[in-house]
C-alpha cells in the first residue's frame, strides 16, 4: 500500500478545527482517502462551507463545538459515533510579552492545546480498545520541540509563551497515553508541523518574513499541503500499526539547526 495514499475507506474521522487552516488540509486528506470525516470547531460558517465544498469528494458531518467547554464535548461525542482516527487539531497562541502574560490567558491555551486533547482521549479511545484498532493523532508543533529563534520572525514578536508550553505538554501527554494503551491497538502520535501556509497565518507571511523562514529552513522553502497531507494519513494508515509515541516532525528540516 503506497504510504501517502492509504486506503481508510469504512474508517471513520474526528479533525477537531477541522473547517479551516491546516485543519482543513487534513480533512480533505481523509475525506480522500475514502474516510467519512467529523469535523468540530466553534464557528458554524467554516465548519459549513467545508462539507459543502467536500461534499462530491466524500462525507463530511460538520458539528460546532467549543472543545473547551464540557457540554459541547458531550455533544460532539453523541454527533460523532464511534471514531477510529482521533485527529486533536484545534489549538490557539495567545500573544502577550511574558511579563505580562495573564493567568486567566495562560489556563485557557491550555485548556484547548492540551486539556481537551485528554478529554476526548477519554471518550473516544476506550470505543477503540474494545474494537481492538484506532488511531490517535496530536497536532503539536515545531515548537513543541525547540524554543523558538525570534530571528526568523522580522518585524513579529514571538511573545507566545504558553503555546510553546501547550506544545511541549502535548508532546509529553502523546508520549504518556501511548505507553497506557499500548497494547490494545491503538496508537498515539505527535504531528509536528513545521511553517505551512494557510489562511491563519496569511497575515503574517509578509516577504520579509516568507524570506527569513525559508532562510532558517535547510530545504529553504515552506511546506506544502501534499507533504502535511502525507504525514498525516501516514500516522493514520495501518501501516503505521508500529509506530507509536513517536513525535513525526515535518519542517523541511527547520529543528535540526
Amino acid at each position: 500500500m503506497p504510504l501517502d495514499d492509504p486506503d481508510l475507506t469504512g474508517r471513520r474521522v474526528l479533525v477537531t478545527g477541522g473547517g479551516d487552516g491546516l485543519g482543513r488540509q487534513m480533512t480533505e486528506a481523509f475525506v480522500d482517502a475514502g474516510a467519512t470525516v467529523v469535523i468540530c470547531g466553534r464557528r458554524e460558517e467554516p465548519l459549513a462551507r467545508t462539507a459543502e465544498e467536500l461534499a462530491d469528494r466524500g462525507t463530511v458531518i460538520p458539528v460546532r463545538a467549543d472543545v473547551t467547554e464540557p457540554a459541547d464535548v458531550d455533544a460532539l461525542v453523541a454527533a460523532a459515533g464511534e471514531i477510529d482516527v482521533l485527529v486533536n487539531n484545534a489549538g490557539l497562541a495567545h500573544r502577550a510579552p511574558w511579563p505580562q502574560a495573564r493567568s486567566e490567558d495562560w489556563r485557557w491555551i491550555m485548556t484547548l492545546n492540551v486539556e481537551s486533547p485528554f478529554w476526548l482521549f477519554q471518550r473516544f479511545v476506550p470505543g477503540m480498545i474494545e474494537r481492538g484498532w484506532g488511531r490517535v493523532i496530536n497536532v503539536a508543533s515545531v515548537y513543541g520541540l525547540v524554543g523558538g529563534d525570534a530571528s526568523r520572525y522580522p518585524g513579529l514578536d514571538l511573545d507566545i509563551a504558553s503555546y510553546f508550553a501547550s506544545k511541549h505538554a502535548v508532546i509529553g501527554l502523546t508520549r504518556f497515553l501511548a505507553a497506557q494503551v499500548g497494547a490494545s491497538g491503538v496508537t498515539v502520535n505527535a504531528l509536528c508541523p513545521g511553517m505551512f501556509p494557510s489562511p491563519a497565518n496569511d497575515d503574517a507571511l509578509r516577504p520579509e518574513v516568507i524570506a527569513a523562514l525559508e532562510q532558517g529552513t535547510p530545504m529553504r522553502r515552506l511546506g506544502t499541503d501534499r507533504e502535511l497531507r502525507s504525514a498525516v494519513l501516514f500516522l493514520a494508515a495501518p501501516a503505521s500499526s508500529f509506530v507509536t509515541g513517536h513525535s513525526l516532525v515535518v519542517d523541511g528540516g527547520w529543528t535540526v539547526w
